[in-house]
C-alpha cells in the first residue's frame, strides 16, 4: 500500500529540508514518490487562502485529500507543512488512512532556534509586527499528540534525522527492511551505520558532516 510521510513544525524547523532528503532516499529505493511542499502549494493551487486560522485549515484538508488521491493511485507522498492544529494534524489522518498508510513525523526545534535561523527573515517580521497570524510569534502553535516520528533538528544533523526517519518507516513495516546488497549479504540499515561509524573511527573512510 502507498503511504504518505506528513512533516509537520515551526517556520524554520528544517521540514522542507528532510522532507527532500526522505524524498530522494525512496526514491534510490524504487518507490514512486511526490513531493507535496508546503509554500508551493500554496503558491501554485491555493494562493487565495491568507493565514487565519480557518484558511490553514482549509489548506490542509485539501492537501490531505490531495496525498490520498495519490496514494490511491500507486503514488506515496512526502509533505512538509506547518500544520499547527491539532484538529487538522487528525483530519489529514482521516482522509489519507482511506487510501494509504499515515505517518505523522514532528520536526521539533524551539522557537528561539527557529529565529537564529530565520532564512526568509520572516520571524524579524513577524516579532516587529509586519506579519500577522505567524506560527509561534502572533499565531498559535499546537504540538502533535503522539506522532509516529519526532525528529529534533536542534540537536541532529539533517543526515541523522533522514536516517532516524528511514529507521522508524522500517520499524513501522512501511518500508521494507533495507538491506545492504553491495556487501553480498543482508544488513540492515542501522548496522551498516555502525559499521561506517567504526571505519570512520578508524579512519579508513569520512563521514558525511554537513549540517
Amino acid at each position: 500500500m502507498s503511504f504518505t510521510v506528513w512533516f509537520m513544525g515551526r517556520p524554520a524547523s528544517g521540514k522542507s529540508t528532510l522532507a527532500k532528503r526522505v524524498e530522494n532516499a525512496l526514491r534510490e529505493r524504487g518507490h514512486a514518490i511526490e513531493n507535496l511542499d508546503g509554500d508551493e502549494i500554496r503558491e501554485n493551487l491555493y494562493p487565495d487562502l491568507g493565514f487565519s486560522r480557518e484558511d490553514r485549515a482549509v489548506n490542509n484538508r485539501r492537501t490531505g485529500y490531495i496525498c490520498r488521491l495519490l496514494n490511491r493511485n500507486g503514488i506515496s507522498v512526502v509533505n512538509a507543512m506547518i500544520t499547527p492544529f491539532r484538529k487538522s494534524q487528525f483530519r489529514a489522518r482521516d482522509l489519507v488512512e482511506t487510501d494509504g498508510e499515515f505517518v505523522l513525523v514532528y520536526v521539533k526545534c524551539s522557537v528561539e532556534e527557529a529565529k537564529q535561523r530565520d532564512p526568509k527573515g520572516l520571524y524579524k517580521q513577524a516579532v516587529e509586527g509586519n506579519i500577522e497570524n505567524f506560527t509561534g510569534i502572533n499565531h498559535p502553535f499546537q504540538e502533535p499528540h503522539n506522532p509516529e516520528i519526532i525528529v529534533d533538528t536542534e540537536q541532529q544533523k539533517i543526515s541523522q534525522s533522514v536516517e532516524h526517519v528511514l529507521q522508524r518507516l522500517e520499524e513501522l513495516e512501511i518500508l521494507e527492511m533495507h538491506t545492504g546488497d553491495s556487501f553480498g549479504f543482508e544488513m540492515t540499515r542501522t548496522e551498516a551505520q555502525s559499521v561506517r561509524n567504526q571505519l570512520a573511527e578508524l579512519g579508513y573512510i569520512e563521514m558525511d558532516d554537513e549540517e
